[in-house]
């Protein structure tokens, strides 16, 4: 339901969205950086919305009965910091968009837990440009592909409602086709790959027990009992890997001509602020 102030107008001024027209126009200095609407944040929420919308079957992206998106939500890592500062511990990680039956955790907006009754629980990682994150501070070698399988597995352990319960599962990085990447040396396929996975939260379960940290082995035994088969899972039903933003447009396109058409054009005005493709 739209927010309307006490005379049933709606709260958000039209001027807000024709300031937000201004960086529509090539060529136009507009009134802020055109790079904050055509980017990938707001690329894969229109994407997901038409996906819902469309309710297009038999893609990675379909949306099960009753199952919404949020973007920029905050997932629990499996390493949260046991005291201050804890030279091991990480905060949240921040999923660019997450798919499924979901909830918030009490007085937040966007830190994610799953229902008893969840069925579906995607995670989605968007990229225009820019390569994923090789690690953290206070973990070198932890990519950020890793990182959010570990916060899924450590999400659906929490639920208690066990991976077989989930019909859907699956981590995704969303970026363009190879060929019009501005990162010619990519590590997406590299870090989206359950070897590397597996050997990154592996590592990082290491350190804990190289500083003889009380809680390693509790972080062997989930590695073991929920992160591992969640790899596996992910894996073997080839929901771990990387989508191309063409492929999903085409997939839009073939169900309603128009929203795939709409679609292809903001993914182009996106890809013209590609450091490879500047003057």
């Amino acid at each position: 339901m739209i927010n309307r102030d006490r005379n049933g107008k709606s709260v958000i001024p039209e001027r807000f969205y024709k300031i937000l027209q201004s960086c529509e126009n090539e060529g136009s200095p507009g009134y802020f950086p055109a790079t904050e609407v055509f980017n990938e944040g707001w690329m894969l929420r229109l994407v997901l919305d038409a996906m819902q919308t469309l309710n297009i079957p038999n893609h990675p992206l379909t949306f099960l009965e009753r199952s919404n998106w949020y973007s920029e939500a905050l997932l629990s890592s499996p390493f949260r910091p046991r005291f201050k500062p804890d030279p091991l511990g990480e905060g949240f990680t921040n999923a660019d968009g997450v798919m499924g039956h979901f909830d918030f955790r009490v007085s937040t907006k966007s830190g994610l837990t799953l229902g008893p009754d969840a069925k579906q629980l995607v995670v989605l990682e968007a990229k225009m440009f820019s390569n994923l994150s090789s690690g953290t501070k206070n973990a070198p070698g932890y990519n950020q592909a890793a990182r959010n399988v570990a916060c899924m597995a450590a999400a659906i352990a929490k639920s208690g409602i066990g991976l077989s319960s989930l019909e859907s599962v699956g981590f995704f990085v969303i970026a363009p086709e190879i060929a019009k990447r501005s990162h010619r040396d990519t590590n997406l396929e590299a870090f989206v790959n359950q070897d590397s996975i597996r050997s990154a939260v592996h590592q990082r379960i290491t350190a804990y027990e190289a500083s003889q940290r009380t809680e390693a082995q509790t972080l062997r035994e989930w590695e073991k009992d929920c992160f591992h088969p969640l790899v596996l899972r992910l894996a073997d039903e080839q929901r771990l890997t990387v989508l191309s933003w063409e492929m999903i447009i085409e997939a839009i396109s073939a169900a309603n001509p128009s929203c795939g058409e709409e679609l292809s054009r903001f993914y182009e005005r996106c890809l013209s602020f590609s450091p490879a493709f500047a003057s």
